[in-house]
């Protein structure tokens, strides 16, 4: 029996990922603010020693600095500039499953309900917290996409470049529509806990940016202030 199609005729809202513009401002001045304040520290920092003191006292340290910009500077430019048509902008749940979007309104990834398998471990459907990865867990799936080989995949609900409000949201209807169109598949109910979800009614009982998220974008303002004030005290 395809459960995928004995489901069709069951009316799957959609639900799209809400942007916090605030977060979202702050998150994006530090992550670009940093790589200025860099700029600003290992590449005029020693044009400007140069100017100062001359070539012969400040060659060897602004071979230092430059090589080290290029080693922080050409990773960034090249994860958010260069490949930003790659970087996922919104993310949508619908009947089909979990689809990544660009700004061009392309899908730059997905997890459908019809790639999902039974995993090895004692459920399905389960939370896993990454050792020095993302501080909230993240719901964990095997898929086999195009028939290809088992693996599983790490489902996070957060996007590079903006901050989402609804994730514990996002994460419920995800569940739901895996309850609904995959009812083969186990649910773990540690992972309901985890993301505050009524197993009955699939409601959320927490929402907005979690205590985690907004340590990070504490920490990160933290660091851009202080590699800040290091440079213009140089």
């Amino acid at each position: 029996m395809n459960t995928i199609q004995s489901n069709t005729k069951f009316s799957f809202p959609t639900v799209e990922s809400t942007i916090s513009r605030f977060s979202t401002l702050i998150l994006n001045l530090t992550l670009f603010g940093l790589p200025f304040s860099l700029l600003l520290l290992f590449v005029l920092g020693p044009v400007y020693g140069i100017y100062k003191k001359g070539w012969d006292q400040m060659l060897y340290p602004a071979l230092v600095c430059w090589g080290i910009s290029l080693l922080i500077l050409v990773p960034a430019v090249n994860s958010y500039i260069v490949k930003r048509k790659k970087i996922a902008c919104k993310i949508v749940i619908n009947d089909h499953g979990l689809l990544f979007y660009n700004a061009k309104n392309e899908i730059t990834d997905q997890i459908l309900y019809a790639e999902l398998q039974i995993s090895s471990q004692n459920f399905d459907v389960y939370t896993v917290t990454p050792v020095g990865g993302s501080i909230a867990p993240l719901l964990e799936v095997t898929v086999r996409p195009d028939k290809i080989e088992k693996a599983t995949r790490r489902i996070d609900m957060n996007l590079s470049l903006r901050v989402v409000k609804n994730k514990f949201t996002l994460y419920a209807h995800f569940l739901h529509g895996i309850s609904v169109f995959r009812p083969d598949l186990k649910i773990d109910s540690m992972a309901l806990k985890t993301f505050s979800i009524a197993p009955n009614t699939w409601e959320v009982n927490k929402k907005g940016t979690s205590l985690g998220g907004w340590l990070l974008i504490l920490t990160a303002l933290i660091i851009c202030a202080m590699i800040t004030g290091i440079v213009f005290l140089l």
